[in-house]
Order: structure tokens, then C-alpha cells, then sequence
């Protein structure tokens, strides 16, 4: 009757919009997965230096750059980094601490190699000196999640930042807004000048999807071939 063939109309209709579905969450994902792919090529291009040359020779508006700092020694280093930095070039700036981070911020203020920031961005630590690994997975969801409001708000062009922990959620969200398409989306991760023989936590996960990835000691050199060797902190002599 009727009846009976409303719900086999139903039954298709259904049937074509659960077919309907699958097949864009498909296409989706094959974007998903090229553009991952793209990403990746670009960024481990054995070209990519004479790319970034080409890019840099073309590129004529500022370069909108964030700054990772982080506590004691990685602040240090920092500030000998911005040094490098045209303020012409590289802007606007804008940094990016802990919160529970007291100290850095004074310090680039009071130092007169170092540039103020065109704004400032603090987010929780992943996790604390001392803190249980339990906790620190909350501590962690809450870091990415300022993390998402920070890089989408500024949508970097340049990301700098030399190994706190805090830089992690932040390239990572880089990454991805660069997957998306929605920022340039560099990074340029400057290992300590004293890790000689191992890179830092920070650096064994970021070392994948970074453009940059520099070291201070030729031990290092020879186990991450995609790192740049750079004697900013350390002269080595040579042979």
C-alpha cells in the first residue's frame, strides 16, 4: 500500500544520503591527506633553501613573526636571535610565554639588543617541573587550546622559537593552520647550544615538521641530517 512504499522511498533516501556522506567524508579525508603530504614534501625538500631564497626575493610585505621564549637559558639564547632580526622586515612581532613564566618578558625589555613585541600572549605550561603525568594530560589540552586562540589570531608567517616546552602546542597548531591553508605557517627551531650528543624532548617531536631545524654542534649534525649547523653560541675549530 501507501504505506509500504513511503518507507522504501524512506529506505533509498536514506540509504543515498549515508552514500552521500561517506563519499564527501572520503574526499575529505584524500584532501586531508594531499595537503598533509604537501606540507611535508615542502618542508623536507632537499631544495627548499633555493625555494625560501626565491620566495624571499618575491615576498614584499613584512613578515609577521611570533617568538616562543622561554625561561633562563632559552630566554639568553633568544635574545641573541632577535638580534638578527630587521624590524623593518620582521613585523609585527609578537611573543608568546608561560604564564608562570616571570621572569623573560622583563628581560627583553631590559635588554637593548632585544625588540619589544607588538603584543604579548601567555599560555599555561603542557606540563610543570614535578607534575604527574595524569594531570598533566588536562594541563595539556588546556595549553593546545589558548594555543588555537593565539596562532589563529596572529597566523604567523615566521614561528621562532628554541626549545621550551611551551613552543609544542604552538607549532603544532602551526602546522595545522598551515594544512588548513590559513598561515605561512614557517618555523625555525634553534636547538640549545648545549645539547651536543641528543636533542631535547622539544626537539625529537618537532624535528619532523619544522623548515628550519638548526644545531650548535656537528655531533648532532651528523644524526639529524636535516638540521642546519650554526655557531651563533659555539666556535669550533677547525680541522
Amino acid at each position: 500500500g501507501a504505506g509500504g512504499r513511503r518507507t522504501t522511498t524512506m529506505a533509498v533516501a536514506d540509504r543515498s544520503l549515508v552514500a552521500a556522506t561517506a563519499t564527501a567524508a572520503t574526499c575529505m579525508a584524500a584532501t586531508l591527506i594531499l595537503r598533509i603530504t604537501f606540507v611535508l614534501k615542502t618542508i623536507h625538500d632537499d631544495s627548499n633553501d633555493s625555494v625560501t631564497k626565491k620566495r624571499r626575493t618575491k615576498r614584499k610585505r613584512p613578515v609577521s613573526t611570533l617568538v616562543v621564549l622561554g625561561s633562563g637559558g632559552h630566554t639568553t639564547e633568544m635574545i641573541r636571535l632577535l638580534t638578527c632580526l630587521e624590524a623593518k622586515r620582521y613585523s609585527p612581532l609578537a611573543y608568546v610565554l608561560a604564564t608562570s613564566d616571570t621572569t623573560s618578558l622583563d628581560r627583553i625589555e631590559a635588554s637593548p639588543a632585544a625588540r619589544h613585541g607588538d603584543a604579548v600572549y601567555r599560555i599555561p605550561r603542557s606540563r610543570e617541573v614535578g607534575q604527574s603525568y595524569i594531570t598533566s594530560i588536562f594541563t595539556t589540552i588546556r595549553s593546545f587550546i589558548h594555543s588555537i586562540y593565539v596562532a589563529t589570531r596572529v597566523r604567523p608567517d615566521l614561528v621562532l622559537c628554541n626549545g621550551p616546552g611551551t613552543c609544542v602546542p604552538i607549532v603544532m597548531i602551526v602546522f595545522l593552520l598551515r594544512i588548513l591553508g590559513m598561515a605561512d605557517g614557517n618555523v625555525v627551531f634553534v636547538e640549545s647550544f648545549c645539547r651536543v650528543h641528543n636533542l631535547s624532548l622539544t626537539g625529537k617531536l618537532l624535528y619532523p615538521i619544522v623548515d628550519k631545524f638548526v644545531v650548535h654542534w656537528p655531533e648532532l649534525l651528523q644524526q639529524y641530517p636535516r638540521s642546519q649547523l650554526v655557531s651563533a653560541f659555539v666556535k669550533h675549530q677547525a680541522k
